[in-house]
């Protein structure tokens, strides 16, 4: 691993609620080196401004109120759109079962349910972060 960049993640939120998780992954991620950038409540065209002007390696995207079938395809549509393909996303929150496959479809890998170990978050971020460098 040669690449000393520091990993920089981009938290939002669908909704401004149920915020506990939001918190706990954001200090996780920052206690295990990695640079977190709070953005809260987002929707997609205001996630894609935030990520470029953070320069972030990553967007995490947290789930619990939305539709993830519709904001995440559209997050990735914008992305493109702007020809972004060097940020990754990773959702987290209530997904359902049945939205996995199509989350997959799309490219999404990192998909984290409630209950989630920090420590598993923390490992895909890196290993992603590092094939993707």
């Amino acid at each position: 691993m040669g690449n000393n960049k520091k990993i920089r993640v981009l938290l939002v939120s669908d909704s401004p609620g149920h915020a506990t998780g939001y918190y706990v992954v954001g200090k996780g991620l920052r206690e295990a080196g990695i640079e977190v950038i709070l953005g809260g409540f987002q929707i997609p065209p205001q996630i894609v401004e935030s990520a470029v002007q953070e320069d972030v390696d990553f967007i995490g995207y947290r789930i619990m109120d939305g539709a993830p079938e519709i904001l995440v395809p559209r997050l990735v549509e914008l992305l493109k759109e702007r020809s972004i393909r060097d940020i990754q996303i990773i959702v987290g929150g209530i997904i359902p079962p049945p939205i996995v496959p199509t989350l997959k479809g799309i490219g999404i890998e990192g998909i984290f349910t409630p209950g989630t170990k920090i420590s598993d978050i923390v490992d895909y971020v890196r290993s992603h972060f590092d094939a993707g460098t």
